[in-house]
């Protein structure tokens, strides 16, 4: 949740300043505030240096950490990282230098240019090597002195024999510097070189761990100084004042900071010009969804923190997108994998652990509802059709059209006439055509309530982001009428009863015209509450009725991929099921795989973005600043 901050001024004396901001340091409840607004503060030049050691460590093997670090002086550990490293780039660059000139000369073979300047001597001439495109003679004579060599690297080499220096239409000059043998040998060289320094360089992987200590010891102590430079003095620098942020609910620990110091803290009005940062304060489940909130934008600091919203709303769309319980079953088992073979894992590590499992959890418990496994069509009589939210919608929706024997209904028995005896709605959506063949009146239904689903979700998830800030917004009142109006009389409208009329029991006929009632009046009372509060701006209120659609519609993309995701799977089984077993199976682990990895990529992609964009646009201000107290770092 989201916790209100308060400005407070510290003040005391120049002997005191060092032990009250490493107790401020310790406890990490002050934001500090710059008065010059410079914001971030450039990293000092060792601090970087220690970074980069880390970075060339990190993409070396891995080897049993060194323990004693009595004798060890770090500035010259970090200095022949970095060192090392330069000649590792250097040899590595002299390496591939060396290795394109070989390729260019290699054609040629390993002549000597003594060899090649006695020949010109004695025989005074002139030799030069040339290449060109291949073919180039094909619808002409090749000049007089020219020689063929080879081809190689699509082009064609020559070497040209004259009694003087000459060049040739479309065909470029080759010069070389150094023989075959030069160059191979001083690629033995340079190779020799590298594996001699990159051998030294992996016996410095020993000191990663104590890197990341000094690292963290470094920036503790940089971001202490750099508080301190938010000082002002007076009384000729014998007192110290700094005013700082502090959580409402970490006040009390104020006195901790101050103790006996000679130091003293004091609440201050909050000015308009200040930027209040925003501070979350989230543990568990909440805690995933602040760092979901952070991807995107800070809140602002009137903004009520979204963290549950948008784990709960990116949970229910990641599962809708991927929609199969064997995807999310495979998934679940990779992350109970890393579970127990990470059991220590903590920070970010930990958590987004806990946010994969939990995405997995939702995939399983979704796809089951929707009885979809690996694309495999589920029999109607299975005991998983039992737990099965479509199969019960289905028949809840064959159910109704057979009792107000509507023009749907009127359509099925008039294609199949052997239904019309028949009275139970799960006989009736378990009906084949032929023995073996899936049921058709079921897998229409199915594909129509899945597109019911996304559009129903998406007008809940509006409504609630709209109802989040109707005190704050009063039109967003007239808003909500119109989304449930609409919800109600389109189908009306549309002839085709949704899952308020065949779920709820609402009449279709009077539900359909109170709802256009509601959503006239909900335009209405949005225009005018919206004039009221903005004056006469508010009169542009009424285009908000074209973003209410375009986002409403905007949930399809749930339906959309989804269905997408269903159909390859399905398509992939298909195909299989006619192929030799073995290339079965490898045709259907490759492609299932493929599917997961899209499926998975959209999901992250498109369930977050509804949550960013279209719910967000209602009630979420953004463009907050983080609240970032002096705090100790420490090693996870």
């Amino acid at each position: 949740m989201r916790e209100d901050v308060k400005k407070f001024l510290f003040f005391g004396i120049e002997e005191e300043r060092e032990s009250f901001f490493k107790r401020a340091q310790e406890q990490g409840i002050i934001h500090f505030i710059d008065p010059n607004q410079k914001g971030h503060k450039d990293i000092p030049e060792e601090v970087q240096d220690v970074i980069s050691a880390i970075r060339i460590l990190r993409s070396l093997p891995s080897r049993e950490q060194e323990e004693n670090f009595e004798n060890i002086d770090p500035e010259a550990v970090v200095n022949a990282i970095l060192q090392l490293q330069d000649q590792r780039e250097k040899w590595m660059e002299v390496r591939r230098v060396t290795s394109i000139e070989i390729s260019r000369i290699e054609v040629f073979g390993n002549f000597s240019f003594e060899d090649i300047a006695y020949i010109e001597k004695k025989g005074k001439c002139h030799i030069q090597f040339f290449c060109c495109r291949p073919g180039l003679f094909e619808a002409q004579p090749e000049p007089e002195n020219l020689i063929y060599v080879a081809s190689e690297h699509n082009l064609d080499y020559y070497i040209a024999v004259n009694d003087h220096h000459i060049s040739y239409d479309r065909m470029l000059e080759m010069k070389f510097e150094h023989s075959l043998g030069e160059l191979k040998q001083r690629e033995i060289n340079a190779q020799k070189e590298f594996h001699q320094i990159d051998h030294e360089l992996k016996m410095y992987q020993k000191y990663n761990r104590y890197l990341h200590d000094l690292l963290i010891e470094k920036l503790n102590t940089v971001n202490l100084i750099n508080a301190q430079t938010y000082i002002q003095y007076a009384m000729d620098g014998k007192l110290f004042a700094i005013e700082g942020w502090v959580p409402e609910n970490k006040i009390r620990q104020i006195q901790e900071v101050i103790g006996e110091l000679n130091v003293h803290g004091e609440e201050i009005a909050i000015e308009k010009a200040d930027v209040i940062p925003t501070y979350l304060e989230n543990e568990g489940l909440s805690r995933l969804g602040e760092d979901l909130v952070h991807i995107y934008d800070t809140p602002s600091a009137s903004d009520k923190d979204p963290s549950m919203w948008v784990l709960g709303a990116f949970a229910l769309f990641f599962a809708f997108i991927i929609g199969d319980a064997g995807y999310g079953l495979v998934y679940l088992l990779i992350a109970l994998f890393f579970r127990f073979k990470y059991p220590n894992l903590k920070g970010a590590a930990k958590r987004f652990l806990d946010l994969s499992t939990v995405l997995f959890v939702g995939c399983v418990v979704w796809g089951t509802l929707m009885t979809s496994f690996f694309g495999m069509q589920i029999a109607v009589d299975n005991p998983l059709r039992k737990v099965s939210l479509v199969q019960w919608l289905a028949e809840k929706k064959a159910a109704y059209h057979l009792l107000h024997k509507d023009e749907v209904a009127e359509e099925w028995l008039k294609k199949y006439p052997e239904l019309k005896e028949v009275k139970d709605s799960h006989e009736f959506v378990s009906y084949s055509p032929k023995s073996g063949e899936p049921p058709v009146i079921l897998n229409k239904l199915t594909d129509n309530i899945m597109f019911e689903l996304a559009l129903f979700i998406g007008v809940v998830h509006l409504i609630l982001s709209l109802v989040r800030y109707s005190l704050r917004n009063w039109h967003h009142v007239g808003w909500i009428a119109f989304l449930i109006g609409a919800y109600l009389y389109f189908p009306y409208y549309l002839k085709t009863p949704s899952l308020l009329n065949y779920v709820g029991g609402i009449n279709l006929e009077k539900g359909g015209l109170f709802g256009f009632q509601i959503m006239i009046a909900g335009i209405g009372v949005a225009w005018v509450l919206s004039i009221i509060k903005h004056g006469w701006t508010g009169i542009f209120e009424i285009t908000v009725l074209i973003q209410i659609f375009a986002d409403t519609l905007s949930y399809l993309r749930l339906y959309a991929l989804g269905l997408a995701g269903a159909i390859v799977g399905s398509t992939i089984n298909e195909i299989a099921s006619g192929m030799p077993l073995i290339v079965g199976i490898l045709l259907v682990l490759i492609s299932h795989f493929i599917n997961i990895i899209l499926g998975t990529m959209s999901g992250v992609i498109h369930g977050l973005r509804l949550n960013f964009l279209e719910w967000y646009h209602y009630s979420f201000e953004g463009g907050g600043k983080q609240f970032l107290p002096l705090k100790l770092i420490k090693r996870n």
